[in-house]
């Protein structure tokens, strides 16, 4: 009877044993998890994609922006095709395996993709086509031997205060709320005035090289947390709604680009988008895990 109970007791000592190592290394299996999640530079993946931005301004500008371009420049003069043909020299040399345009991916992509198909066989010609999808995008694809382009923009609706925009006069709501000299404080006009005119001036890499540079594309973003961030503030808040759409637009574009990204593949992505966009595309990739981010102007400075 005893050898039985001495038996049972050593069984219960030896189960407890094994229970506790168990809890031992689950939690040290746990430590090192919470450990790798801590560390910033963390990447779970085969390969970690490269991404790159090439901020332009539109070749054939739809007008669009609120600042309206007021200096001439056409793509398709001599000069002017010789700079783009350095210009594609320059950006060819990063190797790009993916060429993401600002073209909306949900109802442009395959309409763009036919275009370029056609492109390739000789039977879509873009020799009078000013727009950057045709001069930069399909022209370093096809240099690329790339079989197709990626559509990669998102729209992002409206949804603040439903106003009455065609009445609506922004200087005399500002005034209304004493909100118009803090909201001029800083005077973006000019500065998007002397961007637009160097354009006319400068050869097209130059004037890319500082479109490029972060410290511009700061400048520019900036505008949006100065001046327009402020408008409504305290009321129907449009200003802050203004940013945000533009924010959530950048988001769907980020989105969309890691969807496009196979991780398990060496991945070199490049994004071809006005130079808007550049400051927070720029601020997503540098922030991602997943991605390592090169900075265009190292290309088009050599």
């Amino acid at each position: 009877m005893k050898e039985i109970i001495y038996r049972i007791i050593l069984l219960i000592f030896l189960t407890s044993c094994i229970v506790q190592k168990d809890m031992e290394r689950a939690d040290n299996q746990q430590d090192v998890k919470t450990i790798q999640l801590s560390d910033p530079d963390q990447f779970i993946g085969k390969y970690k994609a490269k991404a790159m931005i090439l901020g332009v301004f539109h070749f054939d500008n739809p007008g669009l922006d609120t600042y309206q371009e007021k200096f001439p420049f056409n793509i398709l003069e001599d000069n002017r095709q010789k700079e783009l043909n350095i210009l594609l020299e320059k950006i060819a040399k990063y190797k790009p395996t993916k060429i993401l345009l600002e073209s909306n991916r949900v109802e442009s992509d395959s309409i763009l993709n036919a275009k370029y198909q056609a492109y390739l066989t000789g039977k879509y010609d873009i020799s009078n086509k000013r727009s950057e999808y045709f001069q930069i995008g399909f022209r370093l694809a096809e240099k690329s031997g790339h079989a197709r382009i990626y559509s990669s923009d998102a729209s992002a609706e409206w949804f603040g205060a439903d106003l009455d925009w065609d009445n609506y006069d922004t200087d005399a709501y500002l005034k209304s709320r004493g909100q118009y000299e803090k909201s001029n404080r800083y005077d973006f006009e000019t500065f998007y005035h002397l961007s637009d005119s160097l354009k006319s001036v400068k050869s097209l890499i130059d004037y890319i090289l500082i479109t490029n540079n972060p410290k511009d594309r700061l400048k520019d973003h900036q505008a949006y947390l100065t001046k327009t961030i402020l408008e409504g503030a305290g009321d129907n808040y449009i200003g802050a709604d203004g940013v945000a759409r533009w924010y959530r637009r950048n988001l769907r574009i980020f989105a969309n680009a890691y969807d496009l990204t196979d991780f398990d593949k060496e991945v070199r992505l490049l994004l071809i988008y006005g130079a808007g966009h550049v400051w927070q595309l720029r601020q997503l990739f540098l922030d991602s895990p997943d991605y390592e981010y090169i900075e265009v102007n190292e290309y088009l400075s050599k």
